[in-house]
């Protein structure tokens, strides 16, 4: 049986989370980036349907993820069940992007992602992105 102060507890940790990836992807720190996802999990995102695999090596590799970005985020709207060892996360983002050679941009961004606890920590198991507009 979870307490409140443990279920308040993991409201807390998912509350951050969005906060953790951002600024992973804003510093380039791969392997942070990777211990946020479940690797046996997907990313519906610009490229489309991909592996966590596949996704993580396309943010070492691919053209557009190299230079500078900052994503500012909004409050995630967390949906947990007390116990539960999944949760939802609904989270609105600006995200500007310098990217190396290219033309500087502004995305209006939408992260939908399903967690799960994997050994005590939780983990994206699934996330779908929306571009919501683009600047």
């Amino acid at each position: 049986m979870t307490t409140p102060i443990e279920w308040l507890l993991d409201l807390e940790s998912l509350r951050r989370f969005p906060q953790r990836y951002a600024r992973a992807v804003d510093q380039r720190d791969h392997d942070a980036l990777a211990s946020l996802f479940d690797p046996d999990g997907t990313v519906d995102g610009t490229f489309g349907l991909e592996s966590v695999a596949d996704y993580l090596e396309g943010m070492r590799t691919r053209l557009g993820t190299t230079g500078t970005s900052m994503h500012l985020l909004g409050d995630p709207l967390v949906d947990l069940e007390p116990g539960a060892d999944r949760a939802h996360l609904d989270t609105y983002a600006v995200v500007h992007q310098f990217p190396d050679g290219g033309d500087p941009f502004t995305l209006g961004m939408r992260y939908l992602d399903d967690l799960v606890r994997l050994a005590g920590e939780w983990r994206i198991h699934h996330r779908k992105t929306e571009r919501v507009w683009m600047r």
